[in-house]
């Protein structure tokens, strides 16, 4: 027969403070880990969207971002000879998306503007969206003959000035103001935390002669590896990377603070269980009598250790379940777009965070599994507890 669930409940309540410190703790831990979740897997999601694996970024040799890369003319008609890549049908010329990067300083919405943020601007061709099949724009295009760019949907959320008809100064002086005329998605990729507008255009205002980057798509059947080091190799003479493998190096410092943030957790982790432990070290001392009573009356070891174990599972739960609601809460009221700076790239990525009811079902897991390692060893200590012993307590 085992002992009541209403009885180990109740018995929640006897100690108060310790056991609200001990599911505010667990409430912390929870917090902080539902918001990592939510930061890692938005993180994730949006390099898994720049992970087209027909997609060659082409660069200068030693760059190592398209900030940092200058493509002449005569490198990029190089790349036209390239047989592996894909072909536009109307021409049968090589389909090349040359691009340009620059950033433009913008303040930030969440905070009314009281902080700026580097945005990314790429100047591109039409033949930017073939190559870059994920980029749609929703309304109308940028035109090549006025000062017109399309923002991207992260972009226009998280920046300010850049609702369609605001004017956005670029160009090197900061004095050439370019209208949004529409947005763009690009399924949450990096692309969707850009500006883009028209390459000639934009290279005029900023007085540049080279291109940052080329991106070109392989043609059905091509293996990368052997498009790539045809590109490194003496007649190109550039640096061509996949999509995926770009986007990974950008983002390495952003997988270097998630490990950091990631180990804070884990040490989080181990006060929570420490806590949980004193609290069930503190009921165990304090029902000692009680506890003989019970195996008095006929209750086993294990029964004993399987109701503070209950106990521990039930602050977890609280805290859990207090930790998710307090996750959702300020993601509420802070909002759920962030953006990080990419070190390489001197331009910021946006990203949603969103609380899934995956990651509220990982972090109940979690804690129950803390809830258990919290009440083993006091658990433990009050099941071997013996019956003479405890009766001499009575």
């Amino acid at each position: 027969m085992a002992l009541p669930v209403n009885y180990h409940w109740r018995n929640l309540f006897v100690r108060k403070a310790t056991t609200v410190l001990t599911i505010l703790v667990i409430a912390a831990v929870v917090g902080v880990f539902t918001w990592m979740l939510g930061f890692r897997s938005a993180v994730q999601g949006s390099l898994d969207v720049a992970g087209d694996p027909q997609k060659i970024i082409v660069l200068k040799k030693g760059a190592t971002a398209e900030s940092n890369s200058a493509i002449t003319i005569e490198d990029f008609n190089k790349l036209t000879q390239l047989s592996a890549a894909e072909r536009q049908s109307a021409t049968g010329q090589v389909l090349l998306s040359p691009e340009m990067i620059v950033q433009v300083n913008l303040p930030r919405l969440r905070d009314g503007g009281a902080t700026f943020a580097n945005v990314a601007v790429r100047g591109v061709t039409e033949d930017a969206f073939a190559v870059h099949p994920n980029v749609r724009p929703l309304g109308p295009r940028f035109s090549t003959a006025e000062r017109e760019v399309i923002v991207g949907l992260a972009a226009s959320r998280l920046f300010g000035g850049l609702k369609i008809g605001d004017v956005v100064n670029l160009g090197y002086g900061g004095d050439r103001g370019y209208k949004v005329v529409g947005y763009f998605s690009a399924d949450g990729g990096p692309m969707e935390s850009e500006i883009w507008g028209y390459l000639p255009s934009l290279m005029n205002a900023y007085n540049r002669t080279m291109y940052s980057s080329v991106s070109l798509r392989l043609a059905t059947g091509a293996d990368a590896d052997s498009v790539i080091a045809t590109i490194d190799g003496p007649s190109i003479q550039l640096a061509g990377k996949t999509e995926k493998d770009y986007w990974a190096e950008q983002t390495t410092l952003m997988q270097f603070y998630l490990s950091v943030v990631g180990a804070l957790v884990g040490v989080m982790s181990m006060a929570a269980v420490f806590a949980i432990a004193n609290t069930m070290y503190s009921v165990v001392a304090g029902r000692t009598r009680e506890i003989a009573m019970l195996r008095t009356i006929g209750f086993a070891g294990r029964q004993i250790l399987t109701g503070l174990v209950l106990e521990s599972v039930m602050i977890a739960i609280l805290g859990g379940v207090l930790g998710c609601l307090g996750c959702a809460a300020w993601l509420q009221f802070a909002g759920n777009t962030k953006d990080m700076f990419g070190a390489t790239t001197f331009s910021s990525l946006a990203f949603e965070i969103h609380l899934t009811p995956l990651i509220a079902i990982g972090a109940m897991t979690m804690v129950t599994v803390l809830g258990v390692l919290g009440a083993l060893m006091p658990g433990l200590r009050a099941a071997r507890i013996e019956v003479l012993t405890a009766l001499r307590e009575v």
